[in-house]
């Protein structure tokens, strides 16, 4: 559940730093690192599913994501939890960097008036050993989803409810 939880903030962090040329997924970026950079906060929803039993695992909780304070994951529901990630710390991991995510990342935007579609497949081998995509749904100004499918066809679906 940790690796689930690193590798969708380090997604999420992604949009914290960007340059010069403007492209569609750089644009999309820039929208969310502005929302971020205000800080979010609001309530998620988190289906896991294990495919070898077939079965989905949903918790539920509150988030909150700024610059200043990080990343606080609050579950609640099936059982109460609480995570703080700090923003320097997720970055040893992920350094946020678009060119970065490019080159680590081959993207797919599909865009329509509803809302983008972000599709990340990993590039590297040993990366995708353990994760096959991750598709980001942005409606608005929010990241309302994320869908991060494993290797071994486990799954874990984010839904952000923003006020």
């Amino acid at each position: 559940m940790q690796i689930c939880k690193m590798i969708f903030l380090c997604l999420c962090l992604a949009s914290f730093a960007f340059g010069a040329e403007k492209t569609a997924e750089r644009l999309l970026w820039d929208k969310l690192q502005g929302k971020m950079e205000q800080g979010i906060s609001g309530q998620f929803r988190l289906t896991k599913s294990v495919a070898k039993i077939s079965k989905e695992f949903v918790s539920q909780g509150n988030f909150s994501v700024s610059k200043k304070d990080g990343i606080i994951w609050e579950t609640e529901k099936p059982f109460p939890d609480l995570n703080v990630f700090h923003i320097e710390k997720l970055q040893e991991y992920f350094s946020g960097d678009f060119e970065e995510l490019q080159k680590k990342f081959d993207m797919k935007l599909k865009r329509s008036e509803l809302a983008d579609t972000l599709n990340l497949f990993p590039k590297e081998k040993n990366v995708k050993k353990i994760i096959t995509s991750a598709t980001l749904l942005v409606k608005g100004d929010y990241l309302q989803s994320c869908k991060i499918i494993w290797a071994n066809k486990d799954y874990a679906f984010y839904e952000f409810m923003v006020p």
